[in-house]
Formats: structure tokens, sequence, C-alpha cells
């Protein structure tokens, strides 16, 4: 088997892959931490080797069943699945906590414990990039040879003729033909009438049907579904609105009515509103005690040696439903009449030489953490804009107004992508809202933690589009 064979297959059993070495991991570096990891009196450790191995490997399997990150790893973003990873991992380590201190009557070096937990969290994470960033590489390549449907349709209509038109489509699908429900068509790829199918069930290897006509005789309906069923074959429907360019919308159950909901939120979730809540208000409590505490005072004294204006710059921004606040930053610019209206540009004259570094660094919008501790802001979320820009763009920029959805942010996925900075034309305000909206769609707690370190990360390295 060649490399690249090992790898398409290993693609293709991701889920069956990383449980095997997930388990491997925990329970090899758990094997050589009896004479690292635990304490140095070996008596002890062989004397419960057994009760914690089985403890160890229950506590993960409860763990996993729990969260669930080897579910659908084929086709899930890999955001989430490190979320759900994260979350796993995490109970793992409450579990294990538990059972050590309350379970089993051993001595527990507990500084080589956390060193175990690091270890293990490394080579999974380490395991998962290699292969999620080959996967995203080889994405179409891939796509080829993992996923080979053979797929045909029911009934002739525009959507049967636009999916059989769509040659990138089509081959995606694995699109075959089509069946007729009723008179014969005459498209090239007819395959013939719904009795035929039904005879190509028994004969003709087929995966998946697609209903593509919604008028089709309820009996005949039930008939093919049935037979289908029979044959463990995929069935898809398409909605009324299959013309109306929905965009992405994703299906949710009310009382067993599905609803097609043109946006999918996962903060719309209490819980996760809860969890994203609680995180911000103890990092921007951390970051006010332990760093504005200092960094105002010195801050202060800077900007009224330089300039004896104000320490801080209040401005009114959009905020979450579109309710404006006050944003708070420290000042960086002398006080102009064009604040409220015109964005920084690049060498712009309004920005002092300390205001320059405090903006290259983004040290400016440390204040912010004030409105996050308050509620008006989240650590990560959309950037607020200035209230004439949510006038002039909501106005020219299409789906603007949806960023307001959630609570603004100090960072946000736009920024980290490259979409921060002035505005030049009203395709780089369309580039910001996209991304935007992507994150609203695609929250999760791990992707929050992705973008403040790539947030970390760019500061660190520079950011020319800071200015």
């Amino acid at each position: 088997m060649t490399v690249e064979r090992m790898l398409v297959y290993l693609i293709k059993h991701l889920s069956r892959f990383f449980r095997i070495v997930d388990y491997f991991t925990i329970n090899f570096v758990f094997f050589i931490g009896k004479y690292y990891f635990f304490e140095a009196d070996q008596n002890y450790f062989y004397q419960d080797y057994k009760a914690q191995f089985v403890l160890l490997n229950l506590s993960w399997f409860i763990a996993t069943v729990i969260t669930k990150p080897y579910t659908n790893i084929k086709i899930k973003e890999s955001s989430l699945h490190f979320n759900a990873l994260l979350k796993a991992y995490s109970l793992l380590v409450v579990f294990t906590a538990i059972y050590l201190s309350q379970i089993l009557s051993i001595k527990i070096n507990y500084e080589n414990v956390l060193r175990y937990f690091l270890v293990i969290g490394i080579i999974m994470t380490l395991v998962r990039f290699t292969l999620f960033l080959y996967r995203k590489k080889n994405r179409v390549r891939l796509g080829r040879k993992l996923y080979n449907y053979n797929t045909v349709l029911i009934g002739e209509n525009k959507l049967s003729g636009y999916l059989l038109s769509n040659k990138s489509l089509k081959r995606l699908m694995g699109i075959r033909g089509v069946y007729s429900c009723g008179e014969k068509i005459t498209c090239n790829k007819y395959l013939g009438d719904v009795h035929q199918m039904l005879k190509d069930f028994d004969n003709t290897k087929i995966s998946s049907i697609i209903f593509c006509d919604d008028k089709i005789d309820l009996e005949q309906y039930k008939n093919i579904v049935e037979a289908a069923e029979q044959k463990m074959i995929r069935i898809y429907m398409v909605p009324e609105f299959k013309y109306a360019k929905l965009g992405s919308y994703y299906v949710e159950m009310v009382q067993d009515i599905p609803f097609l909901k043109l946006m999918k939120e996962p903060l719309s979730d209490p819980k996760k509103q809860i969890l994203k809540r609680t995180f911000d208000i103890v990092f921007s409590l951390l970051v006010i005690v332990f760093l504005l505490s200092w960094l105002i005072p010195l801050v202060a004294i800077i900007i009224k040696i330089e300039s004896n204006e104000s320490v801080f710059f209040l401005q009114k921004r959009s905020g979450y439903k579109n309710i404006p606040f006050n944003c708070i930053k420290f000042r960086s610019m002398a006080s102009n009449k064009q604040a409220d209206f015109q964005t920084a540009k690049r060498n712009d004259a309004r920005v002092t030489k300390f205001g320059a570094f405090m903006r290259k660094t983004s040290i400016d919008e440390l204040p912010q953490f004030i409105n996050v501790f308050f509620g008006d802001m989240s650590v990560v979320g959309p950037r607020p804009h200035m209230l004439s820009q949510t006038d002039m763009y909501s106005k020219i920029t299409k789906k603007y107004m949806t960023r307001h959805m959630v609570k603004p942010g100090i960072t946000g996925w736009a920024q980290v992508m490259g979409a921060r900075g002035e505005i030049f034309t009203d395709k780089d305000m369309e580039r910001r809202i996209e991304k935007d909206i992507w994150y609203i769609q695609n929250w999760s707690f791990f992707l929050d933690m992705k973008i403040i370190f790539l947030t970390l990360y760019n500061i660190v390295r520079g950011d020319e589009q800071a200015y």
C-alpha cells in the first residue's frame, strides 16, 4: 500500500483511527508513566495499577460517549471536532482527579500527573492537526476517492435539469441520471420510469435517491420510500422553496415538524450562552485585575505628558441587536471632529506617536475588557462599528445587520482572517460581513479559543493592517 493510499484510508476511517490513537496514547503514556509521572515508591503504583488502568479507560469511554468527538468526523468542521475533543479531555481530567483523590489510596505526585495529561493532550492534538491539514490541502482529490456515491434523481423539473447540467455538482454527488414519475422524459440521462427504478433497486447499485418533484403521487411516493428503505438506500427530498435561493440553512424540529431555519445560531442555545458569558466574565476580570490595574495609570501618565488629552476615548458603537453602547478605548488620537465619522487611515495625522504604538500593538483596545465585564461586549465576536458606519453600510451591504445578532467582540474571526482595518471599497466590508456571519453560524468554545490564540499570534508577529 502506497503512502497516499494509506492516508486516504486513514481519512476514510478517521473516527476509528482517532479512537485507536487516543486509547493507545492514554494507555501507552500511562504505562511509561509508572516510572516518570507517578510517585517514586513503586509499591504504591503496582498495588493499584489494575484499578487505575480500568478507571482511566472507563473515564475516557464515558467522556467520549457524552461529548461524541468521534461522530461524523469526515464531514465535521475541524473546530467542532476540537471543541468536542476538548470537552472529552476536560472530563477525563475531572474524572481522574476524582478517583485519584477519593477512590484510590495511593501517593500522588500531582506535578507529574499534570505532565501526563499535558503529554497525551499534545499527542492527540498534533495527530489531528496533521491529518486535518492534509485533508484541507487535498480536499478535492480526496473527495473523488472517498465519496463514490451512486445517486439517481426522481422527477423532471428545473431542479433535476440543474443538477444534471452542473458538472461539478453532478460529480460531487455522483448523480447517474433521472427516473420519471409519469410520462417519459427526453433528457440525455433518462434512466426509465418509476417501475424501471424499482427493478433497478435489485439489479443496480444505487446508494441514494433524490426526490426532485414534490408533486409525485402519495401512494407512488410511499412505494418508492418503502422499497428504498428495504435496500438501505438513502433518501433525500428538496423542499418547496428549492428555487428561492435560500442560501445555507438547517432543519430545526419543533414538535416533530421540520422547519428550515435560514441561519444556524449555536449561541441561541441558553447553555452555550451561559458558557460564553461565564468565560467573558472570568477572562475580563483577570485582565482587569492583573493587567489594567497597573497599565491604566502607566498609559494615563504617558498620554498626559504627550498630549494632555483625556486618557479614555468613549465612542458610541453599534452593539447587540443594534443597541448603541459606549465603547471604551485608550485615546490614541488628538481630539477631532471627524472621530465619529472617519476611521483611522495609514499615516493618519490625527494619531499621536504613543497612539501609533498602542494601535500597532492593540493596547488601545484593552479597556474594552471593562465593556466585556459589564456585558456590552464579548471577548470574541464581530467588531463593533461606529453608528455612522452602521447607518451607511446597512443600506448598501447585504446581511450587514445580521452581525448584530450576537454581542460585538474585542477580537473576531474577520480580524484574524485579514479583514480588519481600513475599508477601501464596499467589497472590503462585504468580506468582513461574510466572515462575521460565518462566525455566528459556526460558533464553538474551541473556535473562540482559536481566535484568541490567533489574535495574540498576530500581535506578536505584527499586523500590517493595524494602524
